[in-house]
């Protein structure tokens, strides 16, 4: 498949990126600034997700767009990141609209899973109130696609609590809306096996116009 992956320098991404080519896709790597070193099948370019006309340029041509973009709250405040996701998301869908593309994954967040029946972990006790704005924001671009305002084979796909840099070991649980949690409360993956369940869903055409969510 040749795909293209947005935030491809990231955490979630870089992962996405690797594991797509050691798939033996063909990968058009999307970042804002960072410079990627040459690998076969590798296409690296700089772009803003922001722009329709940028995301329809790259998509054109492609099987599938995978989205993991993400601001970061390390240099904006929640309500600027969600400014900022709000953009992203307008110009992505815009463009692949435009591109032609019907297949996009989007790599979401916790916030809008369900941690007890009817309440969603943004909504919990336990979520910081520091990061609330920027997850409605990812909360309502999920609640649009169940909509069907975007005409798209789309999947969303919420990380569990706790995803960082870990062994690749293929051994992980798929969930739907609510939150998953291991044998002793810990909600959790590494970005290697978060990248597995992407790709699967990928491959498989799975979770089409659904959500889903991985974790130990």
């Amino acid at each position: 498949m040749s795909i293209v992956v947005f935030g491809a320098s990231g955490n979630i991404g870089s992962n996405i990126r690797k594991e797509a080519l050691s798939r033996g896709h063909r990968v058009t790597a999307v970042t804002r600034s960072a410079k990627l070193a040459p690998e076969p099948n590798l296409t690296a370019l700089s772009a803003d997700i922001a722009s329709a006309d940028d995301v329809a340029k790259i998509a054109a041509g492609h099987d599938a767009v995978v989205s993991a973009y993400s601001p970061g709250l390390r240099n904006y405040s929640a309500e600027d990141a969600a400014e900022l996701i709000r953009k992203a998301h307008d110009g992505l869908f815009a463009g692949v609209k435009q591109a032609g593309v019907k297949r996009l994954i989007i790599v979401g967040g916790v916030g809008s899973l369900e941690a007890s029946p009817g309440v969603d972990v943004v909504d919990s006790d336990f979520y910081p109130a520091g990061h609330k704005a920027h997850t409605l924001r990812n909360r309502e671009i999920l609640r649009s696609l169940k909509r069907g305002e975007h005409d798209l084979d789309w999947t969303y796909v919420s990380p569990p609590l706790t995803i960082k840099p870990g062994a690749r070991t293929g051994r992980f649980r798929l969930g739907g809306d609510q939150l998953l949690r291991d044998d002793d409360g810990e909600s959790r993956i590494s970005e290697a096996d978060f990248a597995i369940a992407v790709l699967d869903a990928l491959e498989q055409n799975t979770f089409i116009r659904q959500r889903f969510t991985a974790a130990y």
